[in-house]
Protein backbone atom coordinates (compact mmCIF):
# COMPACT_ATOMS: atom_id res chain seq x y z
CA UNK A 1 0.00 0.00 0.00
CA UNK A 2 2.90 2.28 0.67
CA UNK A 3 4.11 2.22 -2.89
CA UNK A 4 0.81 2.74 -4.54
CA UNK A 5 0.47 6.51 -3.97
CA UNK A 6 4.08 7.00 -4.99
CA UNK A 7 3.52 5.13 -8.23
CA UNK A 8 0.42 7.16 -8.83
CA UNK A 9 2.30 10.36 -8.16
CA UNK A 10 5.28 9.20 -10.19
CA UNK A 11 2.99 8.12 -12.98
CA UNK A 12 1.27 11.50 -12.85
CA UNK A 13 4.55 13.33 -12.93
CA UNK A 14 5.76 11.16 -15.77
CA UNK A 15 2.57 11.89 -17.68
CA UNK A 16 3.05 15.56 -17.08
CA UNK A 17 6.68 15.34 -18.14
CA UNK A 18 5.70 13.40 -21.22
CA UNK A 19 2.99 15.93 -21.99
CA UNK A 20 5.47 18.78 -21.55
CA UNK A 21 7.95 17.01 -23.82
CA UNK A 22 5.22 16.49 -26.38
CA UNK A 23 4.27 20.15 -26.12
CA UNK A 24 7.88 21.16 -26.62
CA UNK A 25 8.11 18.91 -29.65
CA UNK A 26 4.94 20.49 -31.05
CA UNK A 27 6.27 23.98 -30.38
CA UNK A 28 9.64 23.10 -31.92
CA UNK A 29 7.84 21.52 -34.88
CA UNK A 30 5.70 24.63 -35.28
CA UNK A 31 8.75 26.84 -35.07
CA UNK A 32 10.53 24.69 -37.64
CA UNK A 33 7.49 24.91 -39.92
CA UNK A 34 7.34 28.66 -39.46
CA UNK A 35 11.07 28.92 -40.08
CA UNK A 36 10.78 26.79 -43.21
CA UNK A 37 7.91 28.95 -44.43
CA UNK A 38 9.91 32.07 -43.68
CA UNK A 39 12.91 30.65 -45.49
CA UNK A 40 10.72 29.71 -48.44
CA UNK A 41 9.27 33.24 -48.58
CA UNK A 42 12.77 34.68 -48.24
CA UNK A 43 13.95 32.46 -51.06
CA UNK A 44 11.04 33.59 -53.19
CA UNK A 45 11.76 37.24 -52.35
CA UNK A 46 15.41 36.72 -53.12
CA UNK A 47 14.43 35.18 -56.45
CA UNK A 48 12.04 38.06 -57.17
CA UNK A 49 14.69 40.60 -56.23
CA UNK A 50 17.14 38.86 -58.50
CA UNK A 51 14.56 38.89 -61.29
CA UNK A 52 13.78 42.58 -60.75
CA UNK A 53 17.49 43.37 -60.68
CA UNK A 54 18.01 41.41 -63.89
CA UNK A 55 15.11 43.21 -65.60
CA UNK A 56 16.44 46.55 -64.38
CA UNK A 57 19.93 45.80 -65.67
CA UNK A 58 18.60 44.62 -69.03
CA UNK A 59 16.39 47.72 -69.28
CA UNK A 60 19.34 49.94 -68.47
CA UNK A 61 21.42 48.16 -71.11
CA UNK A 62 18.65 48.51 -73.69
CA UNK A 63 18.28 52.19 -72.87
CA UNK A 64 22.06 52.65 -73.09
CA UNK A 65 22.14 50.83 -76.44
CA UNK A 66 19.22 52.91 -77.71
CA UNK A 67 20.89 56.13 -76.55
CA UNK A 68 24.12 55.07 -78.24
CA UNK A 69 22.25 54.33 -81.47
CA UNK A 70 20.43 57.67 -81.29
CA UNK A 71 23.71 59.48 -80.63
CA UNK A 72 25.31 57.70 -83.56
CA UNK A 73 22.34 58.58 -85.80
CA UNK A 74 22.54 62.23 -84.73
CA UNK A 75 26.28 62.30 -85.39
CA UNK A 76 25.78 60.72 -88.80
CA UNK A 77 23.02 63.25 -89.59
CA UNK A 78 25.27 66.10 -88.51
CA UNK A 79 28.12 64.74 -90.59
CA UNK A 80 25.80 64.41 -93.59
CA UNK A 81 24.53 67.95 -93.04
CA UNK A 82 28.09 69.26 -92.83
CA UNK A 83 28.98 67.47 -96.07
CA UNK A 84 25.91 68.97 -97.76
CA UNK A 85 26.81 72.44 -96.45
CA UNK A 86 30.42 72.06 -97.58
CA UNK A 87 29.28 70.94 -101.03
CA UNK A 88 26.89 73.88 -101.28
CA UNK A 89 29.63 76.29 -100.13
CA UNK A 90 31.89 74.97 -102.86
CA UNK A 91 29.14 75.39 -105.46
CA UNK A 92 28.37 78.93 -104.29
CA UNK A 93 32.04 79.93 -104.20
CA UNK A 94 32.53 78.58 -107.74
CA UNK A 95 29.46 80.44 -108.96
CA UNK A 96 30.44 83.72 -107.25
CA UNK A 97 33.99 83.33 -108.61
CA UNK A 98 32.59 83.36 -112.14
CA UNK A 99 30.67 86.55 -111.41
CA UNK A 100 33.74 88.26 -109.92
CA UNK A 101 35.95 87.16 -112.80
CA UNK A 102 33.72 89.08 -115.23
CA UNK A 103 34.52 92.35 -113.43
CA UNK A 104 38.13 92.03 -112.25
CA UNK A 105 41.58 91.51 -113.67
CA UNK A 106 43.04 87.99 -113.90
CA UNK A 107 45.60 88.92 -111.23
CA UNK A 108 42.98 89.28 -108.51
CA UNK A 109 42.47 86.47 -106.00
CA UNK A 110 39.00 85.72 -107.31
CA UNK A 111 38.49 82.43 -105.50
CA UNK A 112 39.69 83.84 -102.19
CA UNK A 113 37.24 86.74 -102.41
CA UNK A 114 34.39 84.45 -103.42
CA UNK A 115 35.07 82.21 -100.44
CA UNK A 116 35.05 85.23 -98.09
CA UNK A 117 31.66 86.34 -99.44
CA UNK A 118 30.19 82.84 -99.11
CA UNK A 119 31.76 82.16 -95.69
CA UNK A 120 30.70 85.48 -94.13
CA UNK A 121 27.20 85.10 -95.56
CA UNK A 122 26.86 81.61 -94.14
CA UNK A 123 28.01 82.76 -90.68
CA UNK A 124 25.35 85.48 -90.75
CA UNK A 125 22.71 83.19 -92.31
CA UNK A 126 22.47 85.56 -95.28
CA UNK A 127 22.21 85.11 -99.05
CA UNK A 128 25.72 85.30 -100.62
CA UNK A 129 24.30 86.04 -104.08
CA UNK A 130 22.52 89.11 -102.70
CA UNK A 131 25.78 90.23 -101.08
CA UNK A 132 27.64 89.69 -104.37
CA UNK A 133 25.01 91.76 -106.21
CA UNK A 134 25.45 94.64 -103.74
CA UNK A 135 29.27 94.46 -103.99
CA UNK A 136 29.21 94.46 -107.78
CA UNK A 137 27.05 97.58 -107.80
CA UNK A 138 29.05 99.32 -105.06
CA UNK A 139 32.68 98.63 -105.98
CA UNK A 140 32.91 96.12 -108.84
CA UNK A 141 34.67 93.81 -106.36
CA UNK A 142 37.56 96.24 -105.72
CA UNK A 143 38.52 96.13 -102.04
CA UNK A 144 40.63 99.32 -102.29
CA UNK A 145 37.73 101.33 -103.71
CA UNK A 146 36.93 104.66 -102.04
CA UNK A 147 34.19 107.06 -103.08
CA UNK A 148 34.28 110.85 -103.31
CA UNK A 149 32.25 110.92 -100.09
CA UNK A 150 34.69 108.63 -98.27
CA UNK A 151 32.87 105.28 -98.46
CA UNK A 152 35.40 102.45 -98.32
CA UNK A 153 35.97 98.93 -99.49
CA UNK A 154 33.98 96.26 -101.27
CA UNK A 155 30.60 97.29 -99.86
CA UNK A 156 31.43 101.02 -99.79
CA UNK A 157 30.81 101.60 -96.12
CA UNK A 158 31.06 105.07 -94.66
CA UNK A 159 33.45 105.12 -91.65
CA UNK A 160 30.66 106.35 -89.36
CA UNK A 161 28.37 103.51 -90.50
CA UNK A 162 31.18 100.98 -90.10
CA UNK A 163 31.88 102.22 -86.58
CA UNK A 164 28.21 102.18 -85.57
CA UNK A 165 27.51 98.68 -86.91
CA UNK A 166 30.77 97.20 -85.63
CA UNK A 167 30.05 98.47 -82.12
CA UNK A 168 26.41 97.41 -82.31
CA UNK A 169 27.26 93.90 -83.51
CA UNK A 170 30.53 93.54 -81.57
CA UNK A 171 32.65 93.25 -84.73
CA UNK A 172 36.33 94.16 -84.40
CA UNK A 173 37.15 97.38 -86.27
CA UNK A 174 40.23 99.17 -84.95
CA UNK A 175 40.37 101.95 -87.55
CA UNK A 176 38.42 103.06 -90.61
CA UNK A 177 41.15 101.85 -92.99
CA UNK A 178 40.34 98.31 -91.83
CA UNK A 179 37.24 98.66 -93.99
CA UNK A 180 39.54 97.89 -96.92
CA UNK A 181 40.07 94.42 -95.48
CA UNK A 182 37.70 92.19 -97.52
CA UNK A 183 36.60 89.95 -94.64
CA UNK A 184 35.95 92.85 -92.24
CA UNK A 185 34.17 94.92 -94.88
CA UNK A 186 31.90 92.08 -95.97
CA UNK A 187 31.18 91.11 -92.35
CA UNK A 188 30.13 94.63 -91.41
CA UNK A 189 28.33 95.15 -94.73
CA UNK A 190 26.21 92.04 -94.19
CA UNK A 191 25.47 93.14 -90.62
CA UNK A 192 24.33 96.52 -91.99
CA UNK A 193 22.07 94.87 -94.58
CA UNK A 194 20.54 92.71 -91.85
CA UNK A 195 20.06 95.80 -89.69
CA UNK A 196 18.20 97.48 -92.56
CA UNK A 197 16.15 94.34 -93.22
CA UNK A 198 14.97 94.36 -89.62
CA UNK A 199 14.23 98.09 -89.82
CA UNK A 200 12.21 97.80 -93.03
CA UNK A 201 10.59 94.42 -92.27
CA UNK A 202 12.42 92.44 -94.95
CA UNK A 203 11.42 94.71 -97.85
CA UNK A 204 14.58 94.45 -99.94
CA UNK A 205 13.73 97.31 -102.26
CA UNK A 206 13.54 99.64 -99.26
CA UNK A 207 16.66 98.01 -97.80
CA UNK A 208 18.61 98.86 -100.96
CA UNK A 209 17.16 102.35 -101.15
CA UNK A 210 18.27 102.86 -97.54
CA UNK A 211 21.73 101.45 -98.28
CA UNK A 212 22.15 103.95 -101.11
CA UNK A 213 20.05 106.93 -100.05
CA UNK A 214 20.05 106.56 -96.27
CA UNK A 215 17.56 104.93 -93.87
CA UNK A 216 16.31 108.27 -92.51
CA UNK A 217 15.38 109.40 -96.03
CA UNK A 218 13.55 106.14 -96.73
CA UNK A 219 11.63 106.52 -93.47
CA UNK A 220 10.58 110.01 -94.58
CA UNK A 221 9.54 108.73 -98.02
CA UNK A 222 7.34 106.12 -96.36
CA UNK A 223 5.49 108.98 -94.66
CA UNK A 224 5.19 110.87 -97.97
CA UNK A 225 7.65 113.54 -96.81
CA UNK A 226 10.31 112.73 -99.41
CA UNK A 227 10.68 111.14 -102.85
CA UNK A 228 13.48 108.68 -103.61
CA UNK A 229 15.83 109.99 -106.32
CA UNK A 230 15.70 108.09 -109.62
CA UNK A 231 19.37 107.10 -109.24
CA UNK A 232 18.62 105.29 -105.97
CA UNK A 233 15.52 103.65 -107.44
CA UNK A 234 17.54 102.37 -110.42
CA UNK A 235 20.30 101.23 -108.06
CA UNK A 236 17.82 99.07 -106.12
CA UNK A 237 16.17 97.67 -109.26
CA UNK A 238 19.52 96.77 -110.85
CA UNK A 239 20.66 94.83 -107.76
CA UNK A 240 17.33 93.02 -107.38
CA UNK A 241 17.34 92.06 -111.08
CA UNK A 242 20.92 90.75 -110.91
CA UNK A 243 20.15 88.80 -107.74
CA UNK A 244 17.04 87.24 -109.26
CA UNK A 245 18.95 86.24 -112.40
CA UNK A 246 21.88 84.75 -110.46
CA UNK A 247 19.55 82.92 -108.09
CA UNK A 248 17.78 81.24 -111.04
CA UNK A 249 21.11 80.36 -112.69
CA UNK A 250 22.57 78.95 -109.49
CA UNK A 251 19.44 76.89 -108.76
CA UNK A 252 19.58 75.44 -112.26
CA UNK A 253 23.32 74.75 -111.92
CA UNK A 254 22.88 73.06 -108.54
CA UNK A 255 20.04 70.93 -109.90
CA UNK A 256 22.09 69.90 -112.95
CA UNK A 257 25.07 69.02 -110.74
CA UNK A 258 22.80 66.99 -108.46
CA UNK A 259 21.39 65.02 -111.39
CA UNK A 260 24.88 64.41 -112.81
CA UNK A 261 26.10 63.22 -109.40
CA UNK A 262 23.13 60.85 -109.04
CA UNK A 263 23.72 59.42 -112.51
CA UNK A 264 27.42 58.83 -111.80
CA UNK A 265 26.51 56.97 -108.60
CA UNK A 266 24.18 54.74 -110.60
CA UNK A 267 27.12 53.91 -112.89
Amino acid sequence: MCGTPFRRIAGGEMFKATARADMKRVVISQKLTTLKAALHVAAKCAGLASYVTLVFLLTQKNLADQAAQETKAIQESQETLERVKAHRRTQQATFVSKIIRLHTSPKEDVRGLAEIIVSESEKANFDPLFVAAVIRSESMFKNRAISSRGAKGLMQLMPATGKYISERENIALKKSDDLHDPAINVRIGIAYLKYLEAKFHGNRERVLLAYNWGPANVALSMKGAATPPSQSVQYAKKILAAHSQWEDEFTQLARTTEIASSLSMLG
